[in-house]
């Protein structure tokens, strides 16, 4: 009976170890997607002091010198063919472009002070305003435009400080995108979420002198 009991309580233990804790925190970043690179950066306004920043992946797009070319082509290749009109009231486009993100922090909860980076799947979703199945101007820079980007971060990502060999993910999450006309840039004011947790020893992708970084 007793050693079902410590049997138990270590596999209680163990569960408890393996407990991810989040971090919820807000933000604000701006850039376009009408420029080269693909870049939004800015910093956190609440939950964190430090950086935030993501790149999307621009490789063949026209040139940044050409807005007009550059935004047809982007509204063309992720855009156009996913109308969505099954919730009358509710049409929309929506548009998903992979990337990069990385963040940096000086202070922060437990666990999220450091540097990490990881993918983004940012999901775009433009408002079909008068459901006409046509984007007008004021639909194209209407600042209700959603962010939905989800945040992965693998066990092979580069880290540091107490994000270091962790993995996890998150999102980030704002209504006010859009496509300015360049030099204006897109801000957006958000909020967003990160769950880290150990990476498995045996599968560990950290070189010796990051496992050595530890114990300084």
């Amino acid at each position: 009976m007793m050693k079902g009991i410590a049997i138990g309580v270590g596999v209680a233990c163990l569960l408890v170890a393996s407990v991810a804790f989040g971090w919820n925190f807000n933000f604000s970043i701006s850039g376009s997607l009408l420029l080269h690179p693909v870049q939004y950066s800015g910093t956190f306004t609440s939950g964190a002091t430090g950086t935030l920043q993501y790149t999307l992946n621009d490789t063949g797009w026209p040139d940044p010198a050409d807005p007009g070319a550059r935004f047809s082509y982007i509204w063309t290749t992720y855009f156009a063919s996913n109308y969505d009109s099954s919730v009358p009231g509710a049409e929309k486009w929506v548009g998903q472009i992979p990337g990069r993100f990385s963040i940096t922090t000086t202070a922060a909860p437990a666990g999220y002070v450091g540097y990490c980076e990881g993918g983004i799947n940012a999901k775009y979703t433009v408002r079909d305003m008068d459901a006409d199945g046509v984007l007008d101007e004021e639909e194209k820079i209407d600042w209700n435009n959603m962010l939905d980007g989800r945040l992965t971060k693998l066990c092979a990502d580069p880290s540091s400080g107490q994000m270091l060999c962790k993995q996890g993910f998150g999102a980030l999450n704002s209504n006010l995108f859009g496509f300015p006309t360049p030099p204006e840039l897109n801000t957006l004011n958000g909020t967003g979420n990160l769950t880290l947790f150990p990476c498995a020893s045996e599968t560990e992708p950290c070189s010796w002198g990051s496992v050595k970084s530890l114990y300084k």
